[in-house]
């Protein structure tokens, strides 16, 4: 994943993506409403993302457990919930091509295969993610991912962390410090 090019790999059309993405929208309606809020509250925002990480925290003590638990109805629903929200939030801001879903059914350099979220495995490279089309690794968002980093505590610089799933939201400031970065670099 990633790390391989496989120039003629449609991480857009993989059948296991196209499968999953029609289970879970046809899913939706049913998953939404066995969490015991009103349907209409699950509109892909920020608040609806608080809702689920406090859901998401009440069932699961740590990473390792939402990590054994990624095949079950529950992630499922939360992954793709997630990534939804993610892409909404990229589409409302009209500065950016649409979000797709994808995912890339090559392993990683030196791991074995493993199949389309496979409970076995402590890794999120085998679970759907959303980005631009035709864009590679390290331009992901993995929704899975989003889940798991639920329980750091520091960061990739040891320094303390709280996160939170709404900030896998596009947030337009973003886009505002990326124009005065090439402001100041003369781009």
């Amino acid at each position: 994943m990633g790390d391989q090019i496989d120039e003629g790999l449609d991480r857009q059309s993989c059948p296991e993506l196209l499968a999953w993405l029609a289970e879970r929208e046809a899913a939706f309606e049913p998953w939404a409403t066995a969490l015991g809020r009103p349907l209409e509250r699950w509109d892909f925002s920020a608040r609806s993302l608080d809702a689920l990480e406090d859901l998401v925290r009440e069932r699961f003590a740590d990473a390792e457990e939402v990590m054994a638990a990624k095949s079950g109805a529950f992630v499922q629903g939360a992954t793709w919930y997630i990534g939804e929200a993610i892409r909404r939030s990229f589409a409302e801001c009209g500065t950016h091509d649409p979000l797709v879903w994808m995912y890339d059914p090559a392993p990683l350099t030196g791991r074995a295969p493993s199949s389309f979220f496979d409970p076995a495995t402590r890794v999120v490279t085998d679970t759907p993610f959303v980005g631009l089309p035709g864009s590679v690794d390290g331009e992901w968002l993995y929704p899975m991912g989003a889940l798991y980093e639920l329980y750091s505590t520091v960061n990739e610089w040891d320094e303390p962390i709280e996160p939170h799933l709404r900030g896998v939201l596009h947030d337009p400031y973003d886009d505002e410090d990326e124009e005065d970065d090439e402001d100041e670099n003369g781009g």
